[in-house]
């Protein structure tokens, strides 16, 4: 048995595409394994015919049962993958497809393609994919039961430099990739940016270095400072979260600390190997750097150099390589490996709740609840089936797909170890059950347009509630799509649910709507694309009767492409009962985010006395509107609520943010002045001091002179 790999040639010397290949064919051929050129040429120009000639001679040398390792994508394009493929099936070979990047997923405009790209995985006995990321995406996306995985993590990089000595302690970033031009317009710090992309930057404190020969390039960046890892807009960001940079290595292996985003696809290896900074701004990694002193930046270059060796000598391709082949010959591979069947439990670790419900499409929704922050979970039936792998602990919600009603399902808790998944807590088993629902106690309102890609999993959530006494009313605001079948299913199924349907007035009016059926002691909103934790409702409505409080909230996750970040977070008691007033003034005096519509339960009737204005920016107006009716409030710092902004595009937000500054001016006057006009009289002073507040964020964030001229009518 022979072992082959495909080697692109033909694209450019400083091309990273060509370079990652042919490193990664040099490190193969140190194994043993032969070389399968293939040149980079006008392959749709080229018929069938000629086609085949060519593949004939490419591989000729392939005996039945000789593996090739494609590195794929070629840059020639589908068709000449999919045709090569096939001549080395017809050949008796065997394939492993090392996936360097997904062409159909970085890219909007090639999205069109996912199909056909899966396909030709699904040809493949092994795949080799950069990050667990992209393996989730895969799984996610019709890549066939059994399909083995091998995990890269990282690039090697190569270099026959001697690196000199540690790095010095400098505050300046390196930078041999792209930033957007924004950062760079904006760019006031006095740690300077050095790029080695070959532009010229005219801005302060910002310096183009040139391009550089990879040799000298590795010599300047070894002399000190910090390697930057960024992107310049979503589709970069796409790329840095599902592949691997060679940017990232290289800097690792000139023994730089590095500086990334959160969410890229190394970003825990980054912190458990402690090799930089892991950050959600360029301003954010400008004030740590800063604040930091030399013994810091030492330790940060003493772990680098610690992990640098295995970079510079290929040790990641040759895993990577090592373990494909080792694939091929066991059914095993590729499966998950957990330490233990035991439960090591941790006191910090501790499954609250578990409920299976059936969801929309024959599904079933199981949702549990867990105190801790593991590493991710492993669900299993009841047969003792894993049915799900997910390295996101923060996850609390699954649609399962092809169930049988009579089965149960447990989750666990893992932990990640250098041995493999430790498993630190087990839920009991849930099972599907109906459940008696009394007279409603707790109304949710979902305000719903054509949501029908997301609308499930937030109504599953909702119904996954540990509170029994829950009403749920789903307002169909017009949907052209099908949403109003989907909400007509759960009202059918659920006796607390009720679905209404009104013709497009807005979100505005659809929550109006809800509180106009409401019946319950208490309401609260909840947006189509948001989902809530299986105690949310609880906890609020006991901690609202318990302090005798009007409006109950929690903090909660914004989620974004690159991770989860708490927000709505206030410097109040927790679980205590406060009044409004000591409330906003703590919220006027600034650095606080507004406080929004979603995340809290109010007292019912004081909610149908002070209903949503119809102007956009609603949450804007009516918060502070209905906070200054209200006596008392009471607040959980909890997370409970995860407001998702990842999961779907062309949101009212998205909308707006296409307005002109004047225009977008003109709706915060209105929501402003709203409140203002409307709110409750004995607190005019406190909602001015608020306004003034608002409008002084709005002006430095907004770079627009109107926010301060209208500041200082309030003022007047």
């Amino acid at each position: 048995m022979n072992v082959y790999i495909t080697k692109l040639n033909g694209m450019s010397y400083m091309s990273e595409e060509q370079y990652v290949q042919h490193m990664t064919a040099d490190i193969a051929h140190s194994l043993g394994m032969r070389e399968m050129g293939i040149y980079r040429y006008n392959a749709s120009a080229e018929d069938t015919r000629d086609r085949s000639f060519r593949f004939d001679g490419m591989i000729a040398g392939i005996s039945a049962g000789d593996i090739v390792v494609c590195q794929f994508h070629t840059w020639n394009g589908l068709k000449f993958e999919r045709a090569l493929v096939e001549h080395i099936k017809a050949y008796h070979g065997r394939i492993i497809i090392f996936i360097h990047s997904l062409e159909a997923l970085m890219i909007k405009s090639s999205r069109f393609m996912l199909g056909e790209t899966v396909e030709l995985y699904n040809q493949a006995e092994v795949l080799i994919v950069p990050s667990y990321e992209m393996k989730r995406f895969l799984l996610g996306s019709g890549i066939r039961s059994g399909m083995k995985f091998i995990v890269q993590e990282m690039w090697d990089y190569i270099t026959d430099i001697r690196i000199p000595g540690s790095s010095e302690f400098r505050r300046e970033i390196h930078c041999t990739g792209r930033v957007d031009p924004k950062e760079i317009e904006q760019w006031d710090y006095e740690i300077p940016l050095k790029f080695y992309n070959g532009t010229e930057y005219k801005h302060q404190k910002v310096y183009g270095m040139g391009a550089l020969h990879p040799e000298e390039l590795m010599f300047e960046l070894s002399k000190g400072g910090f390697g930057l890892e960024w992107y310049t807009d979503e589709q970069a960001y796409q790329y840095i979260r599902y592949g691997n940079s060679l940017s990232l290595s290289r800097y690792l292996a000139a023994g730089l600390p590095v500086i990334v985003p959160q969410g890229i696809s190394s970003q825990k290896l980054i912190e458990e190997n402690h090799l930089g900074l892991v950050v959600g701004s360029l301003g954010e990694a400008v004030k740590a750097i800063e604040s930091m002193q030399e013994s810091e930046y030492r330790e940060y270059v003493s772990h680098v150099e610690g992990f640098a060796p295995a970079i510079r000598n290929g040790y990641y391709t040759k895993k990577c390589l090592i373990e494909s082949i080792w694939a091929m010959f066991r059914e095993d591979a590729g499966k998950v490996f957990v330490q233990t069947e035991d439960v090591y439990h941790l006191d910090d670790h501790v499954f609250s709740r578990v409920t299976v419900k059936r969801s929309y499409g024959g599904n079933l929704a199981l949702s549990w609840n867990l105190r801790g922050k593991p590493d991710g979970f492993l669900i299993y039936d009841s047969t003792g089936r894993m049915i799900e792998e997910t390295g996101n602990g923060y996850q609390h919600y699954l649609c399962i797909k092809e169930y049988a009603d009579e089965r149960g399902y447990v989750v666990k808790a893992y932990v990640n170890t250098q041995k493999g998944k430790m498993i630190v807590a087990e839920s009991a088993s849930g099972y599907l059950g109906v459940e008696i629902y009394d007279k409603p106690v707790v109304s949710i309102v979902i305000p719903a347009y054509n949501a029908e890609s997301h609308i499930v999993r937030c109504i599953d959530t909702v119904l996954a509630q540990s509170f029994s006494d829950l009403e749920v009313i789903i307002v169909d605001d017009g949907s052209t799509d099908l949403t109003p079948g989907m909400i007509d299913w759960y009202a059918d199924i659920y006796p607390n649910v009720r679905a209404i349907h009104q013709k497009n007035a807005g979100v505005q009016a659809a929550r109006n709507t809800g509180i106009k059926y409401a019946s319950g002691e208490y309401i609260g909103f909840v947006d189509s694309d948001d989902m809530i934790r299986t105690d949310m409702v609880e906890r609020l409505y006991t901690s609202a009767r318990r302090t005798k409080s009007d409006i109950a909230m929690t903090s909660g996750y914004e989620i974004k492409s690159r991770g989860y970040a708490p927000i709505m977070q206030y410097s109040v008691k927790e679980d205590t009962g406060v009044s409004v007033d000591e409330f906003l003034r703590m919220y006027a005096s600034g650095g606080y985010a507004m406080p929004a519509v979603w995340n809290k339960l109010y007292r019912t009737s004081l909610v149908k006395e002070h209903l949503f204005p119809q102007i956009i920016y609603e949450d804007e107006a009516w918060t502070p509107y209905i906070l200054s009716y209200a006596e008392k409030l009471c607040y959980l710092d909890d997370c409970a609520y995860e407001y998702d902004r990842s999961i779907c595009s062309g949101s009212l937000v998205d909308r707006w943010a296409g307005k002109s500054k004047g225009e977008v001016f003109q709706d915060h006057k209105r929501a402003i002045l709203f409140y203002l006009e409307h709110g409750n009289p004995e607190r005019l002073e406190l909602l001015r001091k608020l306004a003034k507040s608002e409008l002084r964020s709005f002006a430095k964030a907004m770079a627009y002179h109107e926010y301060e001229e209208l500041r200082k009518k309030l003022e007047e």
